[in-house]
């Protein structure tokens, strides 16, 4: 054979092979560690509830859907749909525990998404952010995130014609026939399609028709109130409302920042039973006749309530918003809308609640109907002012983002 008639050809061959070969894995096996180290992921929790009606779940790899009506765990590539009375909750959490909430999504009715990807680096040392990645089918979701102190987040939502990417914000996604409509309410969003991607800030809308590039982004609509996003000094435009029996202590009324989110705290903790009220006014004083559409949105995270349900008569929740208005026949009325967690026990001779049953300790994203058409009867001509506040007797709940929208 050749190598015995050159063994020291075949010597050198060998030793240069093997050389390489310790050279690359000197190098490869320490990138190779150091990528998995920085770049691996794991699954994060996640749960779906039933906000009303029932929600079906279909497991990755399932043919049949699940009826959920109470919380449950939900895989990564599960799809959620909701019929045309139901509306769900997607909660994505940041730690196993399942107690700090990374991201929302609230499924509308008629709706279908499917929960693509959601990870989060393995190691602490990582510096990636979380990355959440849902798929949009049909419908309308709020998908709204958070920040964590340790990393912060890259979601994802596809749509049959586009694709949006956000850090922390919250955006409003509609799919309607061939078109898909993005709301950035906290924002910026970037958003993608055939090739061309542009970005909308808070405040602004976005429209994507199949096979077209996306429009440029445009005023969402006008806000009615001043300072929703609660930024620096809250008075004016805000003036502070303390309702309480003399001698007693108030509530108190608190600004704060909750992840990169500015909020409002509306807190009470004195175990006396003694109703009370505290919260903030804006004067809006503003004609709204020329307008089709009347709607009212908050974000709100309820911690607490010591008064179940709405209280004795479904007046008392530890969010309660009024908007006081006159109607075209000149008479000043008011339109309420109250949040609570907590039911009223089997038995309670209370009033049943009236308001909007929220999940405990989770940011829940509020949108009215249009009140133009709940007020048909009584239809708003001027808007007068808006008041949010909390009342019962011992409360915590927060408030973020409020807007009263004209378009």
């Amino acid at each position: 054979m050749r190598w015995r008639q050159n063994p020291q050809a075949v010597a050198w061959t060998v030793l240069i092979v093997s050389f390489c070969a310790c050279c690359a894995l000197a190098v490869l096996v320490p990138l190779g560690l150091r990528s998995y180290l920085l770049h691996s992921t794991r699954n994060r929790p996640v749960y779906v509830a039933a906000l009303s009606g029932t929600v079906q779940v279909q497991p990755p790899g399932a043919s049949d859907p699940v009826a959920v009506t109470e919380r449950r765990a939900v895989e990564e590539g599960s799809r959620v749909v909701t019929d045309g009375v139901s509306r769900g909750l997607l909660t994505i959490y940041a730690d196993e525990p399942g107690v700090q909430a990374l991201a929302t999504l609230q499924l509308s009715q008629d709706t279908a998404l499917v929960t693509e990807r959601v990870r989060s680096p393995r190691f602490s040392w990582s510096r990636d952010p979380h990355q959440l990645v849902a798929r949009l089918e049909r419908g309308r979701v709020f998908f709204a995130t958070q920040s964590t102190a340790e990393r912060g987040v890259l979601a994802r939502l596809t749509t049959p014609q586009a694709e949006i990417r956000f850090g922390i914000g919250t955006v409003d996604t509609i799919v309607e026939g061939n078109e898909t409509q993005v709301r950035v309410r906290a924002g910026p969003a970037a958003v993608m399609a055939e090739g061309r991607e542009v970005t909308a800030n808070s405040g602004e809308r976005v429209s994507v028709t199949a096979g077209r590039p996306p429009d440029l982004p445009v005023p969402a609509a006008l806000n009615l109130v001043l300072n929703g996003a609660f930024e620096g000094r809250l008075t004016p435009p805000w003036n502070e409302i303390v309702e309480v029996a003399q001698g007693l202590p108030p509530g108190t009324i608190a600004v704060d920042t909750v992840g990169q989110r500015r909020v409002v705290r509306f807190s009470r903790r004195a175990e006396d039973g003694a109703p009370n009220r505290v919260g903030l006014q804006q004067t809006i004083n503003r004609d709204v006749q020329g307008y089709d559409v009347l709607q009212f949105r908050l974000d709100l995270q309820v911690l607490y309530q010591s008064v179940p349900g709405g209280g004795y008569l479904a007046t008392e929740y530890p969010v309660m918003v009024d908007i006081a208005y006159t109607d075209i026949y000149g008479k000043d009325l008011h339109w309420y809308q109250g949040f609570y967690y907590q039911d009223l026990p089997p038995g309670s001779t209370y009033v049943p609640p009236s308001g909007e049953k929220v999940p405990l300790g989770i940011w829940y994203s509020y949108e009215s109907p249009n009140l133009f058409e709940v007020l048909r009867d009584t239809r708003p001509a001027r808007i007068n002012s808006i008041t949010i506040y909390a009342s019962g007797h011992d409360y915590e709940s927060l408030i973020s983002d409020a807007a009263l929208i004209v378009r």
